[in-house]
This record gives structure tokens, C-alpha cells and sequence, in this order.
């Protein structure tokens, strides 16, 4: 299943600290579109090249769904910028 849901977080050297919810499903239907012209592009460029169609659709399905329980932590000083993706 793809990620529906991210929470950036974010915290300053001054103690302030702020959290972002990004409703990813709002993303992925804005992306629809333009994924659904690129369809035959990416069909064709795979029957150039010799690669399977089906079998990219879902290397890149896997690639998506791996995304979710993705948790990165940066930081720099005392500032920290933390994503989790679920």
C-alpha cells in the first residue's frame, strides 16, 4: 500500500518546534494525471529498450510502497528536522 500520510517536524536552536501533517493521498491524486499521460510514454520507451512493461509497473508500485515506516532524522547544532512517512 503507498504512504498516505507524512509528519515533518521541526525543531530550532531557540526551542521552537513546529509539526506539519501532509495528507500524501491529497498528493497522489493531484500526481494522477500526469502519471495516467505518462503511461504510454514510459509503455513505449520499455518496448524500446527491451524491459517488460508489466514487471517496471511494479518495480515502481515496490518502490512506493516501500516508502511507508520511512523515518529520517536530521540535524545540524541544535536545529533537527524529523519526516516519518506511514
Amino acid at each position: 500500500m503507498i504512504p498516505l500520510m507524512a509528519v515533518v517536524r521541526v525543531r530550532t536552536p531557540r526551542r521552537r518546534h513546529f509539526r506539519v501533517w501532509l495528507p500524501l493521498f491529497l498528493v497522489w491524486l493531484v500526481l494522477l494525471p500526469f502519471v495516467l499521460l505518462l503511461v504510454p510514454v514510459i509503455f513505449v520507451a520499455c518496448l524500446v529498450l527491451w524491459f517488460n512493461p508489466l514487471r517496471a509497473f511494479f518495480a515502481g508500485w515496490q518502490v512506493l510502497a516501500g516508502l511507508t515506516g520511512t523515518h529520517v532524522e536530521v540535524e545540524q547544532g541544535k536545529s533537527q528536522v524529523l519526516v516519518h512517512i506511514f
